[in-house]
């Protein structure tokens, strides 16, 4: 188990790691609460890109926990972050939902129905054929390809559902293609923009979440420290298996006050 004592920041995955679906895991939010209390900053740092800050609030506060909107940062707000610093005035293709297609929209990027600059896919829970159709289309005539984060699966009741990861896999069958860029976790762009924001190196930063290949190869492919807990996806066979180790392992959230 490695020191927590350094770490200023603390970048929380959200389903699994705090609550399970509708449900509160015991003594989370209370940890949270704690570790501000100790002059820690939290930050909720989710892939989900079917979902706004303002979903994430709304759904945060029914759950008894305070947050702004300035307290998440998901994949689909460093999207637009990444195509208004990088690809300005390029029209985008967009698969996502109508509230992130609008949230899209409403920061000035340029979307279209067909063709485009850029094929951007998010979660999109409204996908159908025809945008699927016209997305394939534009990769077979050249566009930049673009996916908010890889997850194969989002955590639902009673079973998971397909995510941007399983889309992709559609996708590399019709196009033979693969993104030329992936912005959420693991990839670095997050957690580039992460360490400006907050002016920390990776040192001072740790990641903790529940899915090895996601929150946890963040925080090590980005040299921050990794947490793991044991109240998610990942079980004990599959941390064994794993190429992908944490830095610390905790049954759940409210353990790591054990090691501040």
């Amino acid at each position: 188990m490695k020191d927590l004592k350094n770490v200023k920041l603390y970048l929380m995955d959200m389903d699994g790691t705090v609550y399970v679906g509708d449900k509160k895991i015991d003594g989370a939010f209370e940890t949270l609460e704690e570790l501000r209390r100790r002059g820690k900053k939290v930050l909720f740092l989710t892939n989900n890109s079917s979902k706004t800050a303002a979903d994430y609030v709304k759904k945060l506060s029914t759950m008894g926990y305070p947050a702004t909107e300035k307290d998440i940062f998901s994949s689909g707000e460093a999207t637009i972050r990444f195509l208004q610093e990088n690809r300005k005035g390029k029209k985008v293709l967009l698969l996502a939902n109508s509230a992130v297609y609008k949230q899209f929209s409403d920061a000035g990027i340029p979307l279209v129905k067909e063709g485009g600059d850029i094929v951007l896919v998010c979660f999109d829970t409204e996908l159908d054929y025809k945008k699927l159709t016209a997305a394939c289309n534009a990769l077979f005539d050249g566009s930049e390809y673009i996916v908010s984060h890889p997850d194969f699966v989002c955590p639902a009741n009673p079973h998971s559902v397909p995510d941007v990861g399983s889309f992709m896999a559609l996708i590399r069958a019709v196009t033979a293609r693969d993104p030329d860029l992936i912005i959420g976790k693991p990839h670095k762009t997050m957690a580039e923009y992460i360490a400006k924001d907050y002016g920390l190196c990776p040192s001072e930063i740790a990641m903790c979440g529940d899915r090895l290949y996601t929150d946890i190869k963040f925080a090590v492919d980005n040299g921050m420290t990794s947490i793991l807990v044991m109240t998610g996806e990942t079980d004990a066979k599959m941390l064994s298996e794993s190429d992908v180790k944490p830095d610390v392992v905790l049954d759940t959230f409210k353990d790591v006050l054990n090691l501040l």
